[in-house]
């Protein structure tokens, strides 16, 4: 199961929104002690742990996963309170910005680094047996150098049982996401949601109701995935902007 989080801000509220310029380094910087303090996270915390457990993923991909000294809730101590460990190579050298985990119930996935090492915090790839997952949010800015990257990388990996998923900000036909996703598909890698006979278009964010979050398949894992889900339902309720993306695959 994937799922962006929008870090814990609820529909309606992004982190974006507490951004600062810097004058001494002229970036833009977050006010992670606002976001932490000021944004309750409470409910939407505890409505994603009700929706995992109804659920039970065996693998959790979080996007916009939130990680900062100064919150309240230990969101990986209580992932793991109710039976879910996560890569460890996966979190960052240093905290308080966005990225993806991949958290597990069972197993012991191995960890394999980001596609070029660019932006690792972006893109997490395990292997469990023969299959390889890589769990990814791509940059909206659409950025060639990362794109690139993960081009080469799932290219690669299409001959063996490989799976992308994740927000892949691919919803404009014009823009570098986009085009990426197509000459994958132009490659021989299979849309999971097209193949079992839904609609291209079918929206899995709120804002803009475009299609954003996506699961590609190498040929090969295709026959093992029994089914797709688009699940909508966090999104209709306010805990996320983003709906959920559950594939069901044959052990």
């Amino acid at each position: 199961m994937s799922i962006n989080m929008n870090d814990f801000g609820g529909k309606n509220e992004h982190l974006m929104n507490h951004r600062y310029f810097n004058n001494r380094d002229r970036k833009y910087q977050i006010d992670w002690k606002y976001w932490a303090k000021q944004v309750k996270k409470d409910e939407t915390w505890n409505s994603l742990k009700e929706y995992i457990l109804d659920k039970q993923p065996d693998l959790l991909v979080i996007e916009e996963m939130l990680i900062s000294c100064y919150e309240s809730i230990d969101f990986i101590g209580e992932l793991e309170e109710i039976g879910y460990s996560y890569i460890e190579d996966c979190l960052p050298e240093r905290g308080n910005y966005s990225l993806t985990m991949i958290f597990f119930r069972d197993g012991n996935p191995k960890y394999i680094h980001s596609p070029g090492k660019y932006r690792e915090n972006r893109s997490v790839v395990c292997k469990e047996d023969d299959l390889l997952i890589c769990g990814s949010h791509f940059p909206c800015e659409s950025d060639e150098v990362f794109l690139n990257h993960m081009e080469n990388f799932v290219t690669d990996y299409l001959n063996d049982d490989f799976l992308l998923v994740g927000d892949l900000n691919a919803n404009d036909q014009t823009r570098g996401n986009k085009k990426m996703i197509n000459r994958l598909l132009d490659k021989g890698a299979v849309d999971l949601w097209v193949m079992f006979g839904n609609d291209e278009n079918t929206p899995t964010e709120a804002q803009y109701q475009g299609r954003l979050d996506y699961a590609i398949a190498s040929p090969s894992l295709t026959k093992k995935v029994k089914n797709i889900e688009i699940d909508p339902f966090l999104m209709n309720a306010g805990v996320t902007d983003h709906a959920a993306i559950i594939v069901d695959i044959n052990e």
